[in-house]
């Protein structure tokens, strides 16, 4: 594990144990990892009726401005601590046109798209502890702070849900939460009903994500000894191993035809992004179809495909800083790493997380 990743773990937990999930970031905040690691403190599940929030965010964009336009390949949902805290962005796939969605002075992060792209499911804690919340988008461009919504009840000091992936039809949003001797994952309706439990051991699960037709759901654990990336039927059985590394996998990204998962790795000597054939991996036979997307000598992080499957977008520090690019697969897969990636933000802030917004129906 590399040491930037064993620092941001730590300072997660201690927020976490001490209840002090919002206090101001480091002088050099970096991107947290997949999943933090949990507290020894005992925590308890999401309560069935899950808590209003206790602030909702302020956009700067206003109703009345022009929706994205999607120039250069679609809208990018993104994190950036530009203002100060951690904020969700959008900007087009250019990098074009960047604007703020929340404005609030917690940490807001990890969003992720609705299938209709009309809503995003993010975390923050905003509550005093790390919660799911699902805000409206209006035109794709603009938040309405009216329409903020809290989807769990972790209360401070004990414990929080974190990375939230919604369902492709809508019905579910999956994320992780902190238990007494790790974290496990768990599907909640979009209104904050009905919440199941898919996984159920001491280890630490995290970082989930759909396949396209969601019928699986890819993630993390180290119940093995170490982090590798792992499949599931989407109630929580048939689990099975992709990755056989003694290297740290972690944040799988699905293609768009669901036959490849992108992931993080440190297999090299720090952390790349990889891509992997799910047909080989389910047949034990990872490595024959594994190919190395990036290769730099800092953090490459946050795979995200574009709806097209034609690009990754990802946050990267090989400026100095993290900041999202996108790069087309076909050029990566033979080899040409660098030729033709594009840096989409540029300033002195952290950006990282990106996410495409999906296609319309």
């Amino acid at each position: 594990m590399s040491k930037y990743l064993s620092l941001i773990l730590v300072g997660v937990a201690l927020a976490l144990v001490t209840g002090c999930v919002g206090a101001p970031p480091p002088p050099t905040p970096a991107p947290p990892s997949a999943t933090p690691i949990p507290p020894t403190a005992t925590s308890a599940p999401p309560t069935s009726t899950p808590a209003p929030p206790t602030a909702t965010p302020r956009p700067t964009a206003t109703a009345t401005r022009s929706p994205l336009t999607g120039s250069g390949g679609g809208v990018i949902a993104f994190v950036s601590d530009q203002s100060g805290s951690q904020e969700i962005y959008v900007m087009n796939a250019d990098g074009s046109d960047q604007r703020r969605l929340t404005n609030d002075p917690s940490t807001n992060a990890w969003p992720n798209w609705s299938p209709d792209g009309r809503q995003i499911a993010f975390q923050s804690n905003r509550s005093g502890a790390l919660n799911i919340y699902v805000m409206d988008i209006l035109g794709g461009s603009s938040a309405d702070d009216s329409k903020v919504s809290q989807m769990t009840n972790s209360q401070a000091g004990r414990g929080g849900s974190w990375e939230p992936a919604w369902s492709p039809d809508g019905q579910w949003i999956v994320y992780s939460a902190q238990q007494a001797s790790g974290s496990d994952l768990f599907l909640v309706n979009p209104n904050g009903t009905e919440r199941r439990r898919l996984t159920d051991n001491k280890a630490i699960d995290g970082c989930p994500t759909w396949s396209p037709d969601g019928k699986q759901i890819a993630f993390f654990s180290d119940r093995d000894g170490n982090w590798e990336i792992y499949v599931m039927k989407s109630d929580g059985s048939d689990v099975r191993r992709l990755t056989q590394h003694p290297g740290q996998d972690h944040s799988p990204a699905w293609s768009p035809d669901g036959s490849r998962i992108a992931f993080v790795s440190d297999r090299d000597g720090n952390e790349e992004i990889y891509l992997m054939n799910l047909a080989d991996a389910l047949q034990g036979t990872d490595g024959t179809g594994l190919r190395r997307l990036t290769r730099n000598k800092v953090e490459d992080w946050f795979p995200a495909w574009s709806p097209d499957g034609k690009w990754i977008a990802f946050s990267s520090s090989r400026d100095g800083n993290h900041e999202i690019y996108v790069m087309p697969v076909a050029d990566a897969l033979q080899g040409t790493d660098g030729n033709d990636q594009k840096r989409l933000t540029n300033n002195n802030a952290q950006d990282w997380g990106p996410v495409w917004r999906p296609q319309s129906p």
